[in-house]
């Protein structure tokens, strides 16, 4: 199981797969939601919605995926209106489907169930509606009177190879409410494909390609068995840029641009899977500035790519022509994913300028920034702690531009406080109204501009 919080939810919640698709619903929620705060300017919209997430962070802490996920649905219709959503929205906006699997191989069918993701009370409402569409056919009506409800979707339907759409739409009085899509791939071959990516992972010496093939077979192997992502995943394309990995034992460079899932080999035959951003017309003999970014904890190399501001950190990368990278951090307070590591081996393949690397941590991630900038006193330009704190050991913390963020009603306010006076060259901003989980999006236009003062 992939993401670090596998062991804390199996130690918690007995039925592990019903977990995985509630996280996995979860993001799905968090992300229409950030969606719609990007959309809405309205300081005034943005507060409505604002004063009902500071519970969020704590739902999510103690496993109660439905709960957050119901309170980030009231909060994206404060965004758009003064007025909770009625009743009957509240009841069809509480389904969603899991599929069995994200990536098949040579089963017959595939089976889908819908269920409430938080509680509802009462019958569905007159005129309530539910389909399933498998592609461009014909909608299947989903029976709403029991949960939860199933449908099965004949094999024969897809394509050899291929990816399919899985659209779940539900209406009310003919007007729809709600609609989400999930891709689900096929690939006949992958048994065979697996195995030789598998032989090439045990290559010596170790390489990015090696490291992230041996990761990318589990993965897939994972996903093939039926383990839910916490996100969506482009099952196919990662298994399409596998073999184009294996027929390329350089793949990673300057010559693809974009977002890239990969792993760097560590000592011990370890691997340091991350998610990495390339920006196009990278030079190899003309430095870029990096920015590394550690999330929270529960989340994943993921999360600043997808959450976050719907992914804002990869605009602001972009924008500028930077690397950005992500690493999966483990579960902890201490100094983190080897940064150093990581940065050494991504700097033989991309022009990283070493005297501009820029840090940033949320949460668990701010605590691991602070432990980083006094492990390596050397290795970062400028840090940034969001929404957290951090132990400071006295005279062992490096004058360098240090930025605080932390919102007024953040649960980490006084930690942060306590780390902005503890830092030698630190600036210190709160955030009037935001919480725990709006800061990083709030707060990184300023972390940027900060640097970019720092990059001239």
């Amino acid at each position: 199981m992939r993401p670090f919080l596998a062991l804390v939810l199996v130690l918690v919640v007995p039925d592990w797969a019903n977990a995985q698709a509630e996280r996995y619903e979860l993001g799905r929620r968090l992300k229409r939601f950030e969606e719609a705060w990007e959309k809405q300017p309205d300081a005034a919209a943005r507060k409505r919605a604002a004063a009902i997430l500071p519970d969020i962070t704590p739902m999510f802490f103690s496993l109660r995926f439905g709960d957050a996920g119901k309170t980030l649905d009231r909060a994206r219709h404060l965004l758009a209106g003064t007025e909770e959503p009625s009743p009957a929205t509240q009841w069809l906006e509480s389904l969603y489907a899991v599929p069995e699997k994200v990536l098949y191989t040579n089963e017959k069918e595939v089976v889908v169930t819908v269920k409430p993701f938080y509680a509802i009370k009462g019958d569905p409402p007159p005129g309530a509606k539910a389909t399933l569409q498998w592609n461009a056919e014909s909608p299947v009506a989903v029976p709403l009177a029991k949960f939860p409800a199933k449908v099965a979707f004949p094999r024969d339907r897809a394509a050899k190879h291929g990816v399919t759409r899985l659209t779940f739409s539900v209406q009310h009085d003919g007007k729809t409410i709600s609609e989400t899509v999930q891709r689900i791939a096929f690939a006949s071959d992958l048994t065979e494909r697996l195995t030789a990516f598998q032989t090439f992972a045990k290559r010596i010496p170790a390489t990015i390609e090696t490291a992230t093939l041996r990761d990318r077979a589990e993965l897939l192997e994972e996903l093939a068995a039926g383990t839910i992502p916490e996100t969506d995943l482009p099952g196919l394309a990662l298994l399409e840029e596998a073999q184009r990995i294996l027929d390329s034992p350089t793949y990673f460079g300057v010559s693809h641009a974009g977002q890239f899932w990969l792993s760097v080999p560590l000592e011990r035959k370890k691997t340091q899977p991350l998610r990495l951003f390339v920006p196009k017309g990278l030079d190899a003999k003309k430095p870029v500035p990096i920015v590394v970014a550690l999330h929270g904890a529960g989340g994943s190399e993921n999360l600043f790519f997808e959450g976050y501001g719907a992914g804002h950190i990869v605009k602001e990368c972009e924008t500028r022509g930077w690397l950005l990278v992500s690493p999966r951090s483990p579960l902890g307070f201490g100094s983190g994913p080897p940064v150093k590591a990581i940065l050494d081996a991504l700097g033989e393949r991309y022009p990283i300028d070493r005297t501009k690397v820029f840090l940033v941590g949320h949460s668990m991630g701010a605590a691991q920034t602070v432990a980083l900038c006094q492990e390596h006193p050397d290795l970062f330009t400028a840090a940034a702690a969001l929404g957290g704190g951090g132990r400071v050991q006295p005279g062992k913390f490096p004058k360098r531009p240090f930025f605080v963020g932390v919102g007024e009603k953040d649960f980490a306010l006084a930690g942060a406080k306590a780390l902005a006076k503890a830092v030698p060259d630190a600036t210190f901003n709160e955030y009037s109204g935001l919480e725990h989980m709006l800061i990083v999006r709030e707060a990184l236009p300023d972390v940027f501009s900060a640097w970019d003062k720092i990059a001239k």
